[in-house]
């Protein structure tokens, strides 16, 4: 079934040729039929107004300001839809911004209001600091209560839209999709040792909701007990300053180091053993999948796709949120028992090699996600 989409959101990296982002809004054209993209950015960034390629079409709002970026999505996307004499979908990249133009643009015209929600957004731990988001989830609650057609990355999200009172049908449920092959290779290759003390491993921004500082303090406790291990910290972030005083504070420097962000993170997950994320909430956490798919079991707060593809006890372990505790004691279980990391990996590489979807398997389902909203 071919579809006509009129898609608002922020992929600034499609707008530029030879992007894995632009490569792949070309795959959806392809698939759906017609593609439509709009791209809130600013004049300032230098982004051509328009382009084509086949059934792509990229759109740049070019605008001065935050607010003059959503009229210009409003103004483009009207036009869009008055040159073509046929039914669009007009999906919005979140249930905030993106979905106040797609709303306001589907209002009247051959169109339905689709939303994705890529994120957890709903979780009080996302916006109980910032009163701006809460006014962000407030609007959000108002518009997920009023569409039809909703796509989300995980089960937790959608249990917490059913929540807010959302229909069950209304949500269709598609994990994001990522290119895992050299993180299998790794999986396929690792050698496992079980006479080394474990190389913890942290891959991400170092920000406020990844919660860095439950992961050191469990750290910290960890090594007076078992010395060898260590701990990798890949990323940068907002709290990089923080991060660095609390390991100089837990006079950590001799066993745990900080790496800058590389774009080589199979290689780096290849010479450590067990994945860490202690987050107060997530999506969907693709990281947790491509350690599994590297061959490591991973210690993780209860967030994104724990419970649908990381099983405590399985291959990982999984704790309450915010519990540092018990996150001490899921480190321990590695370090005083490091067989697991072996049988528990190899568990963890099993099930995403099952489970990962191929690239026509997972188009599909893109297409079955949005044929569902119906005209």
């Amino acid at each position: 079934m071919s579809s006509n989409i009129l898609a608002i959101g922020y992929a600034k990296r499609a707008l530029e040729s030879g992007t894995r982002d632009r490569e792949r809004m070309q795959k959806y054209a392809d698939a759906l039929g017609s593609y439509h993209l709009v791209v809130f950015t600013r004049v300032a960034e230098g982004f051509p107004d328009f382009q084509q390629s086949g059934n792509l079409y990229l759109y740049a709002t070019n605008a001065r300001s935050r607010v003059g970026m959503l009229w210009r999505a409003y103004q483009i996307s009207k036009e869009i839809l008055a040159k073509h004499d046929q039914f669009f979908i007009v999906t919005s990249q979140d249930p905030f911004e993106t979905a106040l133009v797609g709303r306001a643009v589907a209002k009247g015209n051959r169109a339905t209001h689709h939303v994705q929600i890529h994120g957890d957004v709903f979780n009080p731990q996302s916006y109980h600091n910032s009163w701006v988001q809460r006014l962000r989830v407030l609007y959000g609650r108002y518009v997920v209560r009023r569409t039809q057609c909703i796509r989300v990355v995980s089960e937790r999200i959608k249990r917490s839209l059913v929540q807010l009172g959302v229909q069950a049908a209304q949500v269709t449920v598609l994990p994001i999709q990522s290119d895992l092959r050299q993180f299998l290779q790794v999986g396929e290759h690792r050698v496992y040792n079980p006479h080394r003390a474990p190389a913890f491993l942290y891959v991400g921004r170092f920000a406020a909701e990844k919660n860095i500082s439950l992961l050191l303090n469990a750290f910290a406790s960890l090594v007076k007990i078992y010395p060898e291990c260590s701990l990798t910290l890949l990323g940068d972030g907002p709290l990089h300053d923080e991060v660095t005083e609390q390991i100089k504070r837990h006079q950590l420097q001799g066993c745990v180091r900080v790496l800058p962000w590389t774009d080589t993170v199979p290689a780096v997950m290849a010479k450590h053993d067990v994945l860490c994320v202690s987050s107060q909430h997530e999506g969907w956490g693709m990281v947790l999948l491509e350690a599994g798919a590297a061959g490591m079991p991973v210690v993780t707060t209860d967030v994104g796709c724990a419970g649908e593809r990381i099983i405590d006890q399985e291959n990982g372990r999984v704790v309450p949120v915010g519990d540092e505790s018990a996150y001490t004691d899921a480190l321990t279980t590695y370090a005083a028992r490091p067989e697991l990391i072996a049988s528990q990996g190899q568990r963890g590489y099993v099930s995403v090699r099952q489970q990962a979807p191929s690239e026509v398997e997972y188009l599909a389902q893109l297409v079955e996600s949005f044929a569902s909203c119906g005209q």
